[in-house]
């Protein structure tokens, strides 16, 4: 029985309108009282019935007094498991969790470095944790040297790499490569600056940057922003658009939409080791929509790249590197 439904009960016995049964009923209940070991001395049941409805209205007040109180005791006791139950979530993903990011990286190869240069191969990817726990995940054709690190945080990268920067307001972290200086506090961000692509692209994931080349301040990015920036002109151009590590390099997964010859060459080598070559100015002009993944054989991606431009293959292994030509 519900407490509403008792004390209805309640005030039509103090009231003399309860039937028998209704009066059965109260009593039973006053009875149990008595069998509760924290019972109070002074309502324990007496023999006779000679005060029985004064006692149960005066147990009756007395249970709703419990229930309040033991009411206000639960929400004090739930409020309490709830704010627990916050700091540790916060203090679990603060020094426990594992981040998005790492999850990401944790199939790659890590190491640890406090001065020095780091590269990478065809096909290959590395995660450079450096001294402060700032973490640089390379792309493949990529490296990155580190010089008195203890002293600034700048980094020098050719190639493309991920950076996921720990905060330190005292001491901002430079990223020194493809013609931009890329200044941080804590933030998380993409850098792709290789050798063989006139554009240098630069990537916000969290926070924000500072982007400058050599002459001056070109923008400061926040989150989702983009820059590419033309390293033969100086021109730049700014636009909008998540960067989702599920569809990037990261996830070894790369998504070609309108890209440039040179960025199709780039890909092609960092997934197979080989170099696109060809003499035909169309195609060295024209756009290309095309993904590459670790699961694609280059056999599968050679064959798109044959629909996509009409042209017949040829292999070349000169000294200097691996090279298929287009014609």
């Amino acid at each position: 029985m519900d407490q509403n439904q008792l004390k209805k009960l309640i005030k039509k016995y103090r009231e003399g309108t309860a039937s028998a049964a209704e009066k059965f009923v109260v009593e039973y209940w006053y009875e149990s009282l008595g069998q509760q070991k924290d019972e109070d001395p002074e309502i324990k049941l007496i023999p006779d019935r000679k005060n029985l409805k004064q006692r149960i209205i005066g147990a009756a007040s007395e249970y709703a007094s419990k229930r309040s109180a033991n009411r206000r005791r639960f929400i004090y006791v739930a409020v309490a498991s709830i704010m627990l139950f916050m700091l540790s979530t916060v203090l679990y993903n603060q020094y426990f969790s594992t981040s998005h990011i790492d999850r990401l990286i944790k199939p790659i190869k890590i190491v640890y470095l406090d001065r020095g240069t780091i590269s990478t191969g065809t096909a290959e990817r590395t995660t450079v944790i450096l001294n402060d726990g700032t973490k640089v995940i390379l792309n493949a054709n990529s490296g990155i040297t580190v010089g008195n690190y203890n002293r600034r945080r700048d980094v020098k990268l050719y190639g493309e790499a991920f950076f996921d920067v720990k905060r330190d307001p005292s001491r901002p972290f430079t990223v020194h490569g493809g013609g931009l200086h890329i200044k941080v506090l804590g933030t998380s961000f993409n850098v792709k600056a290789y050798r063989d692509i006139s554009n240098t692209s630069v990537s916000v994931c969290t926070g924000k940057v500072q982007v400058d080349n050599n002459e001056k301040n070109l923008r400061t990015l926040l989150a989702d922003e983009n820059i590419s920036y033309d390293r033969k002109s100086s021109n730049f151009k700014l636009t909008n658009a998540e960067y989702s590590l599920e569809n990037s390099w990261l996830s070894d997964h790369v998504k070609l939409d309108q890209a440039s010859f040179e960025e199709l060459n780039q890909n092609f080598k960092n997934f197979y080791g080989f170099s696109l070559h060809t003499a035909d100015e169309k195609l060295l002009k024209d756009r290309y929509n095309i993904n590459f993944r670790q699961s694609k054989t280059m056999t599968a991606a050679l064959e798109e790249i044959q629909l996509l431009t009409g042209k017949k293959i040829s292999f070349n292994n000169k000294q200097e590197g691996k090279e298929i030509i287009l014609y």
